[in-house]
C-alpha cells in the first residue's frame, strides 16, 4: 500500500516547507555561515518536488515553480548543484551539458547588508561566494533572491496582482 504524499515526514506539505525554508533564512540574516546556507539549500532544494506534489497549489503557483527551475536559472543552478553535491558528494549533470557550479569560497568577517530603514545590518558572518560561468556568485544575494521567488509563489501568487505588496528586506528578514 502506498502512503499519500507528507504521511510519514516531518513536514506534510509545501507550504510547511515554505515556512522551514523562512525560519532558515531568517537564522541566515542573523548570522551567515556554512551550516545554515548547507540546511537552506537543501531546504529549498526540496521545495520544487513537494510543490509539484502539493495539490492545494494553484496554477499561477506552478507557474512560477516552473519559472524558477529552468536550466537558464542562475539561482536554480547554484541551490541544485550544491544540493545534490552535498548529498551525492559529486557533481552530476546527468548527461546534460550544464554550467556547473565552482567550489565555494569561504572567507570570515562578512559585511553582511544594512538596512536604511532600521539602521540593523543582516547577513553578516561568513563571505561565501560560488563560481557560476565563470562568474563569482554572493551566496549572500542568490539567497535573498531565491528566498523572494519562494515567497512570492507562497504569499503572494495567490493574491490579486492589483493588491498585492511587495516585501521590503527587513520584512524578509523578519527584522
Amino acid at each position: 500500500m502506498r502512503l499519500p504524499l507528507g504521511a510519514t515526514m516531518l513536514h506534510k506539505n509545501s507550504r510547511e516547507r515554505y515556512r522551514k525554508l523562512k525560519k532558515e533564512f531568517r537564522r541566515l540574516m542573523q548570522n551567515f555561515n556554512v551550516d545554515d546556507l548547507d540546511n537552506f539549500i537543501a531546504t529549498a532544494n526540496s521545495m520544487p518536488q513537494w510543490m509539484r506534489n502539493d495539490p492545494t497549489l494553484i496554477q499561477e503557483q506552478r507557474d512560477a515553480l516552473a519559472r524558477l527551475t529552468v536550466e537558464e536559472s542562475v539561482d536554480w543552478q547554484i541551490c541544485n548543484q550544491i544540493a545534490n553535491r552535498q548529498k551525492h558528494v559529486k557533481a552530476n549533470n546527468h548527461g546534460r551539458p550544464v554550467p556547473q557550479v565552482g567550489e565555494p569560497e569561504i572567507n570570515p568577517g562578512g559585511p553582511g547588508i544594512l538596512l536604511q530603514s532600521s539602521a540593523r545590518i543582516i547577513g553578516a558572518g561568513a563571505e561565501i561566494y560560488v563560481e557560476y560561468c565563470g562568474q563569482r556568485q554572493l551566496a549572500l544575494a542568490f539567497v535573498i533572491r531565491l528566498v523572494r521567488h519562494f515567497h512570492y509563489m507562497f504569499e503572494m501568487a495567490a493574491t490579486a496582482p492589483a493588491q498585492r505588496q511587495i516585501p521590503t528586506l527587513a520584512d524578509l528578514a523578519g527584522v
